[in-house]
């Protein structure tokens, strides 16, 4: 079903947790995609002071999206300008770093352990042994080439005795009215289409008896000449013999033209030029007119083939821009793969939101959606104006070249390939845009999630959704936030895949509220993909199902 399942994939894979000073709750789905490509960190305590929360929607594969969840975590505390409280900068920084790392060769060995490609090491073990194959049947071919007919015929089995006597000589009684000098002999012929003697070969090229006398096939009869006298001449792939060449009488019959004995060949074609002058000078006055017309029509001919050649350029041309991951046979991780990334930190009253492709990040101000990141699309003006100063396209889908449909991502290295640009400035750029919030009172909450729900809802509507939901009830009990999650995802998730593929995606999403929610203690994540990585729920780092292709 193309890149559905026929049914979706609706286990979830949830999470609750917080501290003094915030909660989070937490849920991912696979819906009816046939892998989960999506990832994400919930660090309520990244440092002292700092919480990290993030969405990364893969694309091409699960790998990047899972890297990114697992090590930008320590590349954003590396950063100088982390340790210097600018946190603004650091995430600029921090993102692009990840993705310069993309480009390294353990880095993509580790991409393609993580997407369970083959690695690199295999990849040669398996060309070396095709490589000995190839060389095998070559030194087999070139021997074969030097062998004698005979020979290979052994080597193949065939009896040479048998093909010999099975072999038929032409008989004078079976002649139709031939030739006035009554040869009744069929001429042999060898390996090369010449007229044999008495030593003739055991068989034709093939290995196989040649045809006897009367057993002519179409194609020689419909290359045979007739001459005046009714006599059969010669086929046109014979070679002529030489003059005063008698054919055998006791040879075997070779590739007949006719079912009538073969007359010498010179005989018959000086008897054909000799009947057919006025056939010659009529044939010379169509060449005379076919060159005049040749003449005129030689210009517009080359005008015709200077348009296919401006053509066929055009066309060349188009085809290297639209190329696009994986179409050169050659696959690599970080470069046809990729994934975007929100990613918010908290310290204290500030809430720093830096985001690079179409997820989202939005806060509740009093029940009013406040969007805190910035969708990035290549046919917005400022993305559409970078791609064509990189040397790229946005066709008339709003893709990348004829590829991705967003502009901005982590890894995607195939777009990134233009040397006289800087990183940042790449048809594909890991740059985020970063907005900051001083948080008060009225900010309740915030949702971090990936397009898989945007798609299909706008930010107002899953403020609201959320907003219902969060309250405690009646009897002044509070929702665990993952159970609220894992409701919006089956609100999100389409009935079928007959539509233009919204609710068909991945879906993740976070919920955090700004104070601690008054419920019992956080939910250990429930239905984890992998047990030995239970305990990584501190890097939000749930595991992924391997690649599927």
């Amino acid at each position: 079903m193309g890149a559905y399942l026929s049914q979706p994939n609706t286990v979830k894979t949830t999470a609750d947790g917080g501290n003094t000073s915030l909660s989070y709750g937490f849920a991912a789905m696979q819906g009816w995609r046939v892998s989960m490509e999506d990832a994400h960190n919930c660090i309520p305590d990244l440092d002292e002071e700092t919480a990290m929360f993030a969405v990364y929607d893969g694309h091409g594969g699960e790998e990047v999206a899972l890297y990114c969840s697992k090590y930008l975590p320590e590349i954003i505390m590396e950063q100088k300008t982390y340790k210097d409280g600018k946190l603004q900068k650091a995430l600029e920084d921090a993102f692009l770093a990840i993705d310069s790392r993309m480009t390294m060769d353990e880095v993509v060995k580790e991409l393609a352990q993580i997407a369970g490609r083959p690695q690199e090491d295999e990849v040669k073990e398996r060309v070396a042994d095709e490589d000995d194959v190839d060389n095998e049947e070559a030194a087999l071919l070139h021997e074969e080439a030097t062998m004698t007919i005979e020979e290979l015929l052994i080597r193949y089995g065939q009896n040479l005795n048998s093909i010999k006597n099975a072999k038929k000589p032409c008989h004078p009684t079976k002649k139709a009215a031939g030739p006035e000098d009554g040869e009744d002999a069929c001429p042999d012929k060898d390996i090369n289409g010449e007229a044999g003697g008495t030593n003739s070969e055991p068989g034709g090229k093939n290995g196989k008896p040649k045809p006897a006398a009367g057993k002519s096939s179409g194609s020689d009869a419909r290359g045979s000449r007739s001459s005046g006298d009714g006599g059969s001449g010669p086929c046109p792939a014979d070679k002529p013999q030489a003059e005063g060449e008698a054919a055998s009488p006791t040879g075997d019959a070779g590739p007949s033209c006719s079912s009538s004995a073969a007359q010498p060949q010179w005989s018959s074609k000086s008897k054909f030029f000799e009947d057919s002058d006025e056939s010659e000078e009529a044939e010379d006055e169509e060449e005379e007119d076919s060159e005049e017309e040749d003449g005129s029509e030689e210009d517009e001919g080359e005008y015709s083939s200077t348009e296919e050649d401006e053509e066929e350029e055009d066309s060349d041309a188009e085809d290297e821009e639209m190329c696009l991951p994986g179409m050169d046979g050659k696959e690599e991780p970080g470069s046809d793969s990729g994934t975007t990334a929100v990613v918010a930190l908290i310290r204290g009253k500030q809430l720093i939101v830096a985001n690079a492709g179409d997820s989202r990040c939005v806060v509740s101000e009093k029940g009013k959606a406040v969007d805190m990141s910035y969708d990035h699309k290549p046919e917005d003006e400022v993305e559409l104006a970078r791609i064509k100063n990189a040397g790229g396209k946005v066709t008339m889908d709003g893709r990348v070249n004829g590829g991705l449909n967003l502009s901005r991502a982590i890894g995607d290295h195939f777009y990134k390939r233009n040397k006289a640009l800087p990183p940042e400035e790449q048809m594909i750029s890991a740059l985020p845009d970063v907005k900051v919030l001083t948080l008060n009172k009225d900010h309740d909450f915030m949702v971090i999630a990936c397009d898989g729900i945007w798609n299909v809802m706008s930010s107002q509507e899953v403020i609201d959704f959320v907003s219902e939901r969060i309250k405690p009830n009646e009897n002044g009990e509070v929702r665990l936030l993952s159970s609220i999650v894992e409701e919006l995802l089956d609100h999100c998730l389409a009935p079928d895949t007959s539509g233009d593929g919204t609710g068909c995606d991945n879906m993740t999403c976070v919920i955090v509220t700004f104070t601690p929610q008054p419920s019992s203690s956080p939910a250990e994540g429930s239905k984890k993909r992998k047990p030995e990585e239970s305990a990584a729920e501190k890097n939000g780092n749930d595991s992924k199902k391997s690649k599927t292709e």
